[in-house]
């Protein structure tokens, strides 16, 4: 039984597994920068290590038999940020609340897509919007392939230039012509093909480093990659650390900064994961009837997103959400949930090989961030130029995307801009209950900055 549609998607178990494993190197760095964030809010770094493996790990691969997409997941970085943010921030909420949190928010993003909140925002995203969202995920992607280069740099949201390295600036370059070059001759796996040709020069040129300095021979250099230094005990000291739920119930003071929390995940999530879902989707560009795919396939995975969430809360990290590197897959090749399968088993086997994993420099996803990007950006090209008001919008909105990565305030806010310019404008008729996004927007408003 063909489960994942092989044929209708015309794909093959093998283009799939490559554009699985494609993903999975483009965003296997978030299994040190996670923890490495929740760790400066006290949390023990090899509990959330873990809690990272296996929430990505499972929530990817349920996502995989219930969407049947090829989209990974993973503790978010916008929502990591968030975490943190309010750990330390003045309020000083504990991390354990936060986790509490993170779980009622997963929840509350369940709800909103039982109780049709997604679907009156799908109602009002159409096709131009969405195209507009694809094209600035895809500017993000493109910007950060640079800055894990080194030759832009994130300061207090703004890139500036950096400074050039030059070894990785060269991996970087060979790769993508390793990827020009395989695709010419039609291998399916080519993306695949130059991150392992990058992969393995970063493993090299880190060789030849730790051998100049400190003399470290061939068998030193491996053996330190494939040692284990954590258990899976670890993982008990962040999974089910919720606080007394009298603590955060009974005290006024604490029982507002928990609400805060929950709505400031919930709807960070909610519309991150709307942008990003959609633009994973649309990048497929099959034929699946329109009706079918908006409400099954997407609504299925912002679903999931609220799984995630929750599943995140109890393990003990941020909320996991869809990524855009999601996109790497789809580009890749991938079409269906196997690509999703593939990417949440190399999580799983990531904990008997992290260090391997983890040895994984930053640039080595750059040729392919670099090269999906620009590919997404270009689609932009297919938007209706008649209506320039809407264009120019459209290019200011996809250059806030790639600057920033928040897709969330992207589709929070551009959706309300775009609906009214088409109404104040252009004089169409706006569709039923589009105010309902103001609601949402004013809410956020209040929540991050006047609460």
């Amino acid at each position: 039984m063909d489960y994942f549609n092989l044929k209708f998607h015309n794909t093959t178990i093998k283009n799939e597994i490559f554009a699985g494993i494609s993903l999975f190197m483009a965003m296997s760095y978030i299994l040190v920068v996670c923890p490495s964030m929740l760790s400066e809010t006290g949390m023990d770094y090899n509990g959330v290590f873990l809690a990272t493996v296996f929430v990505s790990g499972i929530t990817t691969i349920i996502s995989a038999f219930y969407t049947k997409l090829p989209i990974a997941f993973a503790p978010g970085l916008g929502l990591a940020g968030m975490f943190v943010g309010l750990a330390l921030g003045p309020a000083q909420v504990h991390w354990s609340v936060l986790l509490l949190a993170t779980y009622v928010g997963g929840i509350v993003v369940c709800a909103f897509v039982r109780f049709g909140v997604y679907d009156k925002i799908m109602e009002i995203m159409d096709v131009g919007f969405r195209r507009i969202i694809m094209s600035g995920v895809g500017l993000a992607l493109f910007l950060y392939g640079f800055s894990t280069l080194g030759l832009l740099e994130k300061k207090r949201g703004i890139y500036t230039i950096g400074e050039i390295k030059w070894f990785p600036l060269l991996i970087c370059i060979i790769s993508l012509c390793a990827m020009y070059y395989l695709k010419k001759y039609n291998f399916k796996g080519y993306i695949l093909g130059g991150l392992v040709i990058a992969y393995i020069m970063s493993i090299c040129g880190d060789f030849y480093s730790s051998f100049q300095n400190t003399g470290t021979s061939i068998s030193e250099y491996f053996s330190k990659i494939f040692d284990i230094s954590y258990s899976i005990r670890d993982i008990k000291n962040v999974m089910l650390s919720f606080p007394y739920i009298v603590d955060v119930f009974t005290e006024k003071e604490g029982f507002v900064l928990f609400v805060n929390a929950v709505f400031v995940f919930a709807m960070g999530h909610f519309f991150d994961a709307i942008g990003t879902n959609t633009s994973s989707f649309d990048a497929i560009n099959n034929n699946i009837d329109t009706r079918v795919k908006e409400t099954i396939s997407l609504k299925r995975a912002i679903n999931a997103d609220g799984v995630g969430g929750i599943i995140s809360g109890l393990m003990g990290t941020s909320g996991v959400t869809t990524y855009a590197e999601s996109l790497v897959g789809v580009v890749s090749g991938g079409k269906t949930g196997i690509t999703a399968i593939t990417t949440g088993c190399l999580f799983l086997l990531s904990f008997f090989f992290a260090p391997l994993f983890t040895s994984m420099p930053t640039y080595v996803a750059a040729p392919a961030l670099i090269y999906v990007g620009l590919s997404l950006v270009l689609r932009f090209k297919e938007f209706e130029k008649s209506n320039k008001i809407l264009f120019v919008f459209g290019l200011l909105l996809i250059t806030y995307i790639g600057v920033t990565f928040n897709t969330g305030h992207a589709v929070l806010y551009g959706l309300i801009a775009y609906t009214l310019i088409k109404i104040l404008i252009y004089k169409e008729k706006p569709v039923r209950k589009w105010w309902i996004i103001l609601i949402f927007a004013t809410i956020h408003i209040w929540l991050n900055y006047i609460v």
